[in-house]
């Protein structure tokens, strides 16, 4: 006679599992292709830099913007320029976190936000480094509004925009709060991009590669976490099915 025993997954004597090879592949293409797409923009960096024409059509758009200043758009860009500066990164970053980790009780999603936030913008630096491209010169900018130092390709007030909005979006935009993290993940990034080719401090293709370059650092840095982080932070990024209520 023969018996059937039933057994459950993880108990002596039952196969492990076995990992489907499309969700490795999917792992992997989650991981490669925004990996691909910050090379490729570094590399389009290195171009733009050593590029006359391209440095020319950026000064005569932002001359063209200077052409339409005024004092409401000047007090709004300097305000974005505080909010979304290092300063202002960093608190919004241990804010938010602070909030999650003993306001919500949940220690995962304050390291899974802290990381889609930070690690984007920081590596807009090593970028910077890399492509080493000059700001847009004050000579060349009589009616400039600020004037900054150090590298201009990408913007990293941008970049953390960017990863500031997706960050907020993808580990507390669920329920009620998704709509409005939505909108705010779209105008602050498109905010900040304008007001730093406004102040004289960004070229426009800076902040375009900006837009591009978080955007793609954001998605490698979820994928990261996903496959690698600690259950309660990748849980708090996981891929969730679409509900009614908030959580």
């Amino acid at each position: 006679m023969t018996a059937t025993l039933n057994r459950r997954p993880g108990t002596p004597g039952t196969p492990a599992p076995n990992r489907t090879p499309s969700a490795a592949n999917a792992t992997a293409r989650a991981i490669v292709l925004p990996l691909c797409v910050i090379l490729l923009l570094v590399l389009g960096g290195l171009a733009i830099a050593s590029s006359p024409a391209v440095t020319a059509g950026d000064l005569a758009v932002i001359r063209a913007i200077e052409a339409a200043r005024i004092p409401f758009l000047d007090a709004v860009a300097l305000a974005d320029s505080v909010v979304f500066s290092p300063a202002g990164a960093l608190i919004i970053v241990a804010a938010v976190s602070a909030f999650a980790w003993f306001g919500q009780r949940r220690p995962g999603a304050a390291v899974a936000f802290a990381a889609l936030a930070l690690i984007p913008w920081l590596g807009s630096t090593v970028v910077k480094d890399v492509v080493r491209r000059p700001r847009p010169l004050s000579a060349d900018l009589p009616h400039h509004v600020l004037t900054d130092t150090g590298f201009s390709f990408p913007s990293g007030h941008t970049s953390f925009a960017v990863a500031l909005g997706l960050a907020l979006l993808i580990v507390f935009g669920r329920g009620r709060l998704r709509r409005p993290l939505l909108a705010f993940a779209i105008a602050a990034p498109l905010l900040t991009a304008f007001s730093r080719v406004y102040l004289g401090v960004h070229n426009p293709s800076d902040v375009l590669a900006s837009l591009v370059y978080a955007t793609a650092a954001v998605l490698l840095v979820l994928a990261l976490l996903r496959r690698f982080a600690p259950a309660p932070v990748a849980s708090a990024v996981a891929v969730r099915a679409s509900r009614t209520g908030g959580s």
